[in-house]
């Protein structure tokens, strides 16, 4: 099912009133949440403010005195113990401090003692490496918090500085010098001379550029990759969180594409018109039109298949010669003789071929399901289906839905226009309300949205009132078959926190897991699923007070956050118009 531009402009009205409650809710813990926290009963002096980002260092934090704007550090009792006399933030690092005073840069120690003084252009506080940079005749350098010099100032500008050190690795800074950029270590060393149009660090690399082509050179300066590619992220790695191995970055060269790891080596040779991760250490490659399997470092399959899905789970999903099928674990084919075929879930996968109907020249396909090593552990006798989710599938047959088990069983019988998948251990079910012209496809499309019902927002409001408009009724069982709810309300949204909403003339409600009405219909519109015990639910009316559709382009809202039991957490009034914005304003 697509998704039409009216759908995305009602979608976007949704969300934007949503998450201008959700921002206003936000934005009063931030004040709670952010910046220093002082022991318990203590509290600052009135004419002392923390900085918003503040974070106690060896129980001291930075603070500024308002009256005088200068700057010092008080204990987690808000004491003073820095006094207000500085003109830059007083945060230490390693026990020291650099900071201005006045028109001199002085590194104190934490018991306000001066162990120097410069006379610097400009400097920036140390960072957790223990080096701070500072200026002095217009050039850069390095002091560490001795008050050593050990860089010397000498260059242009210190483009990205010494930071958090990181694991295995010499931490270092990025510099520039007469227009171009190099690299110095912790040392002084200067491991890349300012040679390049750019450097850029990510994970154990460096990315060197020079008139738009890329090259790759280590931490100690060492060249992995000549300057000779073009990256198609340049800034970073692609992350795949499917995958444990996940971080690799495609790289082109003379236009065709390939692949290095984490460390700049090429896994995947510039060979290719595409490259994608498959699997951990797996990359599907394609050249002509073909598609084929490339490991680390080598050719897996040849490329003749007509396509090669990005498979989640059991053996690949391929197409070959028109025809459907998958490669085992030893990269060989298996089972390609289907019309039509799905990933694997929870270890069997839908397959279907197609038929030809006896009395039409329409074309039917029967579905089953197969396992990991290629069996079909379910006839291809259904006239649809679904994944398995719990151990449990919805299927169609004689053109009715039911659920079935692993073994085939029936658990749920076949009687409902649709069924979604099962999530959490509960299904919506729908049937019939008045009679429909069996030409239509108000079913079908009925059975896609609930397959397609999720737990994201967005997609979860939308085929809620998309259910809206189908004259079915609607319920909801649970993994065993039994009904939870019957089949008798205007719609239902899935389980969440051990709730379920349902409507009944035109208002929404709420019920606990034993379908007990525990708050009662009395919402035009709810946004599920609950969140940590809160709900968003909305009443929308017209200039007049008059109830109308919250679909509607123009309409008043009443939003409210609401608990378990129905009580009010937060509220809001608000419009909407799909051309404006929304102005609110907030009730205490």
């Amino acid at each position: 099912m697509s998704l039409s531009f009216t759908h995305f402009s009602f979608i976007n009205q949704i969300i934007k009133s949503f998450l201008a409650i959700v921002v206003l809710i936000s934005l009063s813990q931030a004040h709670a949440n952010f910046g220093c926290e002082l022991n318990q009963g203590y509290e600052l002096p009135e004419d002392i403010s923390f900085n918003w980002l503040c974070s106690f260092s060896n129980e001291l934090a930075p603070a500024q005195q308002l009256s005088t704007e200068k700057y010092g550090a008080v204990n987690r009792q808000g004491v003073a113990v820095i006094p207000f006399e500085y003109d830059s933030p007083v945060e230490f690092i390693q026990s020291r401090a650099l900071v201005k005073k006045v028109d001199k840069w002085v590194l104190i120690d934490m018991a306000n003692h001066k162990i120097a003084e410069f006379d610097f252009q400009e400097a920036w506080n140390f960072t957790p490496v223990g080096l701070a940079e500072f200026k002095q005749d217009d050039k850069w350098g390095y002091i560490n918090t001795k008050g050593d010099i050990v860089i010397q100032p000498q260059f242009d500008s210190i483009v990205y500085g010494f930071g958090y050190p990181r694991l295995n690795e010499n931490v270092i800074a990025i510099f520039g010098l007469d227009g171009k950029q190099g690299a110095i270590n912790q040392a002084g060393k200067i491991i890349i001379p300012a040679q390049f149009d750019d450097i850029r660090r990510a994970n154990d690399i460096l990315f060197v550029s020079n008139d738009d082509k890329v090259g790759i050179y280590d931490y100690q300066g060492n060249m992995i990759q000549p300057v000779e590619f073009e990256f198609t992220m340049y800034n970073g790695f692609y992350s795949d969180n499917q995958w444990t191995n996940e971080n690799w970055l495609s790289i082109t060269k003379n236009g065709k594409v390939g692949a290095i790891d984490k460390r700049g080596n090429i896994i995947v040779p510039t060979e290719f018109d595409d490259v994608e991760i498959i699997s951990e250490n797996t990359f599907k490659v394609s050249k002509n039109g073909k598609y084929g399997i490339h490991g680390i470092n080598n050719l897996i399959t040849p490329l003749k298949f007509d396509y090669i899905a990005n498979s989640l789970e059991g053996p690949t999903r391929v197409k070959l010669d028109g025809k459907w099928g998958y490669l085992d674990s030893s990269d060989s084919l298996m089972m390609v003789d289907y019309d039509e075929a799905y990933d694997f879930s929870e270890g069997l996968a839908m397959v279907g071929n197609h038929k030809q109907q006896s009395s039409q020249e329409n074309q039917s396909t029967l579905w089953g399901y197969i396992n990991t090593v290629g069996e079909e552990v379910i006839p291809l006798h259904y006239e649809d289906n679904r994944y398995f989710h719990g151990g449990l599938a919805a299927v169609k047959l004689n053109g009715r839905w039911g659920v079935i088990d692993f073994q085939d069983n029936q658990i749920v019988p076949f009687e409902y226009e649709a069924i979604s998948e099962f999530k959490d251990g509960y299904a919506i079910v729908a049937k019939k309300h008045v009679e429909v012209d069996d030409n239509t496809t108000i079913a079908e499309e009925l059975q896609q949205s609930l397959s397609n019902d999720s737990n994201d927002d967005e997609f979860y409001i939308y085929y809620l009132g998309d259910r809206d408009e189908a004259d079915m009724k609607f319920g909801i069982i649970n993994s065993q078959g039994s009904i939870v709810l019957p089949v008798e309300y205007d719609n239902v949204s899935r389980v969440s926190e051990g709730m379920f909403g349902v409507k009944k003339k035109d208002k929404w409600g709420f019920t606990n897991l034993q379908g007990d009405l525990v708050i009662p219909y009395m919402f035009d519109r709810i946004l599920p699923p609950f969140s940590h015990g809160t709900i968003q639910v909305d009443d929308c009316f017209d200039d007049e007070a008059n109830t109308i559709s919250c679909n509607s382009e123009e309409y008043n809202m009443h939003s409210r956050q609401i608990d378990k039991q129905g009580n009010i957490i937060f509220e809001s009034w608000g419009s909407m118009d799909v051309a404006e914005e929304v102005v609110e304003e907030t009730i205490d």
